[in-house]
Parts: structure tokens; sequence; C-alpha cells
């Protein structure tokens, strides 16, 4: 067992357990926790992520980054898609995953969304729209910092990579996926988790594996009249001082009526939960 600061992490057969509490989280640089914890992933996965590199029909990982606002706003809500459409799929700029590529990775993630933020909202292009939401949720909730990661950490030829035709592979994607995503969280530790995947079952079965002791459903719509297929409120629990309040509601891209009427619902309840 070793400690840094509040951090302590055990080695064990190529694989690191990681806790971190509050105190840690605020008085540490996250940034630095997060580039660390990225790194030992990348490191205890190497072959697997070579392999992924190497496939021209997977976009680029992606990585969640620290927003500059991060230690000054009170609350943290983190936003979770289910894919990059092609994440950096074209750029030939990475030669390898490796620890220098890691804050390379978290540097263009946290660029694109600073461009994304500053644009118009009346772009409708499907790739769109989820960014239009995340602007939109940036905008009516000044006391959060908006955080962003993904169910897959890669698309398949800009699309779901469950549709790729070798299951080992996407095995290998879902097991990257899960300890990047569950690095943002215990590291970034947010108050509100958004769960924006949709209805594909592939994204579902993912969630609920990477959490399967962690997440309670509450069986009913955060919205009355509201079928909860379009939008439910639980909680996550884990090792933390308290649960963190999560939304799992339609995937941003949808344009249906109650799509629609959801994710309407949604930012209202979220701007009364960061208005203090």
């Amino acid at each position: 067992m070793h400690e840094l600061g509040n951090v302590r992490y055990r080695g064990e057969k190529g694989m690191t357990e990681w806790h971190l509490d509050k105190a840690a989280a605020k008085n540490l640089d996250v940034e630095m926790l997060l580039l660390k914890r990225y790194q030992d992933i990348f490191k205890e996965n190497q072959e697997i992520i070579d392999a992924l590199l190497s496939n021209s029909n997977l976009s680029k990982i992606h990585l969640g980054f620290v927003p500059d606002d991060f230690k000054q706003k009170k609350h943290r809500i983190l936003i979770v898609g289910r894919e990059t459409r092609g994440w950096r799929e074209k750029q030939n700029d990475l030669e390898k995953y490796d620890q220098n590529s890691v804050y390379q990775l978290m540097s263009w993630s946290k660029s694109w969304v600073k461009r994304n933020l500053e644009k118009s909202d009346l772009v409708k292009k499907r790739g769109r729209r989820f960014f239009n939401f995340f602007r939109k949720v940036s905008q009516e909730n000044p006391n959060a910092s908006i955080l962003w990661a993904n169910i897959f950490c890669v698309s398949y030829k800009k699309s779901n990579p469950s549709k790729i035709d070798t299951e080992s592979v996407f095995v290998n994607i879902k097991k990257i996926s899960e300890s990047l995503l569950k690095a943002q969280i215990e590291i970034l530790q947010p108050n509100i988790i958004i769960f924006a995947s949709g209805l594909d079952s592939q994204a579902i079965i993912a969630r609920r594996a990477y959490f399967k002791d962690d997440l309670k459903p509450s069986g009913k719509s955060a919205v009355s009249g509201l079928d909860k297929k379009y939008l439910e409120q639980f909680y996550f629990s884990g090792n933390y001082d308290e649960d963190i309040l999560c939304y799992r509601t339609v995937h941003l891209s949808s344009r249906t009526e109650y799509s629609v009427i959801a994710l309407k619902e949604l930012r209202k309840i979220l701007k009364s939960k960061t208005i203090d």
C-alpha cells in the first residue's frame, strides 16, 4: 500500500486500486491526479490500447479533462454520452498510446469543448446536438463545472462500437472504457451524473455492467406523466460521503416528441439543483 497525500493506491499483479477522499480531491492538483490515473490505465492495458490504435475503423481514445473553472464552482455535472463520432479519426498526429500521449488526448478534448461552447446552438447537424445540449447546460448552470465522458471511449466507423464485427475487440473497448469512466467519477467526484446514451441496448448493458454494485434505480420517471425510459432519476453509491444524484435520458441527438420534452425537463431540473 502506498500513499500520495490522501490518495491511497495498491499495485498488485499489474493492476492499481485507488481510493481518493474529498479532501484529496479539493487540495491536490486534480488534473495531475487524473492524468496519472489515465497513465496507469494505459500502462496496465498497453497491448489492448495498441491494438485499438492500429485498427483503422476505430477513432482515437477520448479522454475527459478538468475544466479551468473546476475548483471555483460549487457543483459538478458529468455528462456521459455514448461514444464520440469519429473522434480525431482522420488525424495522423498520434503515433502511439503512451504516457506522453495522455496529456495530448486530454488537451484535444479540452480544446474541442472550448471551441464548441463558443459556437451558436443554431447548428442542427446530428453530431452537433450533443454540444448544443452541453452548451445550454453550461449557460444555464453558472454555479456548475460541466464535465464530459462517454460509455464507450472509441467509436467504430463513426458510430456505435458494438457494431464491430469482432466480439473480442468490443470486449476490450468496454474494458478500457469502464476504467476511464470510473477514473473520472472517482477523481472528479461529480455531484450530478447524466447518462445520455439513450435506449441503445449495448450501452445500457455496458453501463449496468460497469456499475453493477453501485447503481440504485428508482424505478420511476423523474417527471410525472413522462415514461421513465425517457428520463429516470436514480443514485450512484460507492466509496463517497453521499450518493451521487443521476439521471438516465435519451441520446442527445434524438428529436422525437418525448425526447425533446425529456431534455427540456432535465435542463429545468438541473437549474433547480445548482441554483445555490
